[in-house]
This record gives C-alpha cells, structure tokens and sequence, in this order.
C-alpha cells in the first residue's frame, strides 16, 4: 500500500465510514507515507476549523431579497430614500452576502486564538473563582501554542497477554536540563478546561485541592498520589488514564487536536480510543504518541522510563529518532541517552541485556549476542537495529533479520543496506503481519 496513495479516502477515513479492516490499512500507510499523512492532517485542521463556526440565522428581508431576484421580478419601495442605482435590490444583496462573508470570517478569526477548543468534551468544564463576585485575572498567565497537525492510524485490537515482565531497569542518571520549548505566545484568563478525577484509594491532590472522591484537574495543575492514593482521570472524551501511587502528573493542554500529559515520576496505565496522535505523554526522557492503543509507562525518580504497550502501537520520539512499539514489546528510554530499540516481552534476558548495553552503554560488541539470541519476535528489534548499528555491522542484522521475516521482492540486499526508505517500510509490513499473526 506505500506505493498507491489513500487520499481519496481520507475523508471516509475520518468520519469512521470505512469497514475496521480498511481503516487498518489506512493507519498503516498514513505511519509510512508523508504525502497522505500531510493531506489527511490538512483535512482535519479544515474540520477542527469549520466546528468553530456558530450558526446564525440570516436577517428575513434578507431571505426576500433573494427569492424576488431568483424569480425576477421587483420588489416594490417602500422607503422614503430616493432610489439611487446603488439603492437597488441588487446592490442591497450583494451588501448584504458581503456583510455575512465577513461576519464568518470574524467569526473563524476569533475562535482560531481562543486559548480553549469548543470542541472539547464535555467531560471537560471550566473551574470558576470563587474567592470573589468578580472576574479575576489568574497570577500565572496560561501559555498556549498553534494547534500541531497530527498523523494519524486507528487502534489496533489486537490484546496479547503479557509473558514475561522480567526487564532490566537501566540504572539512576544524573538529570539534564530540558529540551527548548517551542515559540508560544502567552494568553491569561480566569477560567482553565478541566478533566473529571474520580478517586480510587487515598486522598490524591489536584492543585491544591485533596480530592475525597471526585474532582477537576485544570489545565497547568498537578495530580499527585502517595503512596496509599490512585486516581482514574478522564481524557476528554477518548479515553481514561489511571494513576499509581507515588506520582506527579500534569495537565498540559487539552485542545480538539491535541491532549497532552506530563509524567514527572511513578506510573500511569493509559486505555485510548481515538485517531492516532491525539493524545500525547511528554517524560524527562523521550515523548510518548499514542496511536491508539492500552499501554503502560514508568518512570523512576531519576527520569528513566519504561513503556510496556498491550494494545495497539505506541510511537516513542525524542532528538529526531522514533521508536514504533506494537502491543507485546517494551521500550526502555534513558534521560541524557535518548530512545532504546523496542523488544519482545518474551524476549530472553540475555537478549535484553545485551541490548540494553547496545543502547545505553554504546556496546558495539554486544549485537552479537543480539543475533544469536534472537528469534522471529525480535525481528521487531533487528528491523530497528538496521538504521542504529554501525555500517560495519549493518550486513550481519540484515541477514539476521532475513533468516527470520523474508524480505518482500522489492525490498533488495543493496537498498536495505543503505536504509531505503520505501524498502525498510515494506519490510516493516511484513515484520507487522508475521508479529500479529
């Protein structure tokens, strides 16, 4: 499907009138083609936009103006205005369509820079201040960014139990100093989007308030659990994340194209539906993109995290490398070192070890034992390994991998080697099927 373009589609696509297994395929392809994925997230901005838009009913004369032009005849005057040439019917419509064309466009201007969607769900409210009678200007101004477009691809619902939970824990590094925020501009108001918190052992904290049962997490506050506290938090309208004990969550923004989440330290298990890239978990370490999908991600006190996905796929980013982990595989992330490669949960330890010290410790030496470990499972990992390994080393993964997923016919010994884009995706396809079989 790489080489035959889906746009035709698109619009089906994202109004969810395709059969599951069309949509399936469609993800598949918006995750490897750039050109569909820019034409599908311009569709979707279009949409977000045209929602904004509040219906207003036009004037009645107006109505009348326009049927008697329709029909051709005149409408008598009854105004006491000398009938000029630029009093006609005509010109009085053509003023009137122009008042309306840019009462819409008024319309789009203001709601594109509102700091908060209409479209948000309606499990999101607002939370008023109530120490006054008045409005009152929060102290802390709420920054907001442009809306990002995002790529898309549907949940996949595939479920595969967990066999083996025995992974290497990288050990505690010193922190680094965060990556540069992008260009924002600053808007301050009284009134934040929320998300419902139902509590579910424990008095867990959302701001400054304890929460005993249920409440509001604002956009820009905290939820904090200890160790006796959970807490089920309601993601807009697309899903539910549950947080452990001993964590420190923050809301960062709630928009109609982008939910986004902060994990400072602990555990929280995430279950979305929804198209792909909309819900968003920032780490100290590496940036977790739903694609919709369950998972689970870790992350200890020194800013290491563990991603372990049970459904679906979750892409991991950070510095400009990927990181696609389907249901079944963890990944491992290292604050100062960037992204581990993903692996099979039934991976054995050996194979774990040896590339955890590939990833972490810059072990070249250990992709030998990678390879004499692995089997059809870690295909996912050596698919990977291709574009990570030195050049040296980069023929002895192609035939590992080979030996366990065939190459499709158009993907070539010379064109793998040299990281062929077209190629490694349909490999990557086929690496899929043989994964989820």
């Amino acid at each position: 499907m790489q080489d035959i373009h889906i746009t035709e589609k698109l619009f089906a696509y994202l109004n969810h009138e395709l059969p599951k297994e069309e949509r399936q395929a469609i993800a598949e392809h918006l995750l490897q083609c750039e050109s569909c994925r820019r034409e599908h997230d311009e569709i979707k901005f279009g949409a977000a936009l045209a929602s904004n838009l509040k219906r207003a009913d036009a004037p009645e004369n107006l109505w009348n103006e326009i049927e008697n032009a329709l029909d051709g005849k005149k409408q008598s005057q009854t105004s006491l205005i000398p009938q000029f040439s630029f009093f006609n019917s005509r010109s009085l419509l053509t003023a009137a369509a122009l008042l309306i064309v840019c009462g819409l466009a008024a319309i789009v201007y203001l709601n594109i820079f509102k700091s908060e969607s209409s479209d948000i769900a309606k499990t999101e409210t607002a939370i008023p201040n109530k120490n006054t009678e008045t409005p009152q200007i929060l102290p802390t101004p709420i920054e907001v960014t442009p809306n990002q477009n995002t790529n898309k691809q549907i949940q996949s619902n595939i479920r595969i139990q967990t066999a083996n939970s025995n992974i290497q824990t990288p050990p505690i590094l010193s922190p680094i100093a965060p990556a540069n925020k992008p260009d924002k501009f600053v808007i301050a108001q009284k009134d934040l989007p929320a998300w419902n918190v139902e509590t579910l052992a424990g008095t867990p904290v959302a701001g400054s308030r304890t929460i005993s049962q249920n409440g509001k997490l604002a956009v820009g506050q905290f939820l904090e659990t200890d160790a006796n506290s959970r807490a089920r938090v309601q993601v807009a309208n697309i899903g539910q994340v549950e947080i452990a004990p001993n964590s420190r969550v923050k809301l960062v923004r709630t928009e109609s194209t982008e939910h986004r989440l902060s994990l400072e330290r602990g555990v929280l298990q995430a279950k979305i539906l929804a198209p792909p890239r909309l819900f968003i978990v920032d780490t100290p370490s590496a940036v977790a993109v739903d694609l919709g999908c369950e998972y689970t991600l870790e992350v200890d006190k020194a800013g290491n995290s563990k991603l372990h996905v049970t459904a679906g796929f979750v892409a991991l980013e950070r510095g400009g490398r990927e990181s696609i982990v389907p249901a079944g595989a963890f990944c491992l992330t290292k604050r100062g070192k960037g992204l581990g490669t993903p692996f099979s949960e039934d991976a054995s330890t050996e194979f774990q070890n040896a590339l955890f010290k590939f990833d972490f410790e810059n072990s070249s030496e250990s992709v030998q034992t990678i390879i004499k470990e692995s089997n059809v499972y870690d295909a996912l990992t050596l698919w990977h390994l291709l574009s990570r390994v030195p050049i040296t080393e980069r023929e002895k993964v192609f035939n590992a991998l080979s030996v366990h997923v065939k190459p499709p016919a158009n993907v070539t010994r010379e064109g793998a080697l040299r990281l062929d884009k077209k190629m490694l995706d349909a490999w990557w396809t086929e690496i899929e099927n043989v994964w989820f079989e």
